[in-house]
């Protein structure tokens, strides 16, 4: 059986990881742009949406951490 626990010490490491990778995606956003070479505009792209779908996953977790706390 999986524990959906996640301690204190947890929820702040998810927090601080989701501040670098919010950081990560606003510079290779800006960045962008600048991107000549297809290819490596292509594995920008990606690590733009793969960071995307990761944030929304660990704002997911946060939020039912938090109300997991509340209670």
């Amino acid at each position: 059986m999986e524990s959906h626990v996640i301690g204190v010490h947890e929820i702040i490491d998810l927090r601080e990881l989701n501040a670098f990778k919010v950081a990560c995606l606003a510079e290779a956003k800006a960045r962008l742009d600048r991107v000549e070479n297809p290819d490596l505009r292509e594995l920008v792209e990606e690590n733009i949406r793969l960071g995307t779908s990761t944030l929304t996953q660990m704002r997911d977790i946060l939020a039912k951490a938090q109300t997991k706390m509340d209670q």
